[in-house]
């Protein structure tokens, strides 16, 4: 079983959600956000769940033998794109989305976990995030020198959903090609939410 919180004002409840996952829970820490919808995560060596960023293969030379940074993209969240160089151009919204995103994760422990399909086309893991009880508070700037220890500390209770979070506050849109997971309809409804409130890039963006 999958414990799972609604990222609401107040967490009223934690609805239990059965079925086959790809991959067990794990504890992570984000070291930083890659866009809105993707961050890389420090997680356990053992965790077979998508496959790292090349260059992020989690061998000793970049972490402590334990642990590997894997690239996780939200599950059944779609984010606008950022400018990857200087010949593009970011969507609307795709800056404040990414700075959002950096704001509320980088040096977060968080908790991944999974529904029925890990991995997308990319080879990015695909994941609810979970916001855990620890606060930003674990210094992971080791990682952009390429050593990065995972911290002892791994206990955590889950408080809120990040993937509901940023389609709530109009960061992002759902991804309507994963609208089979579990939890689409709690997504759908804070895209409602979003968009009623005319929240974000439902303001902003045409």
């Amino acid at each position: 079983m999958l414990i799972l919180a609604l990222a609401c004002q107040t967490l009223d409840s934690v609805p239990i959600v059965e079925g086959p996952h790809c991959a067990p829970d794990s504890i992570g820490y984000v070291v930083r956000a890659l866009d809105g919808d993707t961050v890389e995560v420090l997680v356990s060596a053992d965790l077979d769940a998508g496959s790292p960023t090349e260059g992020d293969t989690g061998d000793e030379s970049a972490t402590d033998g334990t642990s590997k940074l894997l690239t996780v993209r939200m599950l059944g969240v779609d984010a606008p794109e950022i400018a990857h160089d200087g010949t593009e151009v970011a969507d609307c919204y795709g800056d404040e989305a990414a700075d959002s995103t950096r704001d509320k994760l980088e040096g977060r422990q968080v908790l991944l976990s999974f529904d029925h399909t890990c991995t997308d086309t990319y080879d990015r893991a695909l994941a609810y995030i979970f916001f855990t009880d620890e606060g930003a508070s674990f210094d992971l700037s080791g990682c952009a020198e390429g050593d990065c220890t995972f911290p002892d500390d791994t206990s955590a209770s889950v408080v809120a959903l990040v993937n509901d979070i940023v389609i709530r506050l109009g960061y992002a849109r759902v991804y309507e090609a994963f609208d089979n997971i579990r939890l689409a309809e709690l997504l759908y409804s804070a895209e409602e939410a979003a968009k009623s409130g005319n929240l974000g890039l439902w303001a902003e963006c045409e």
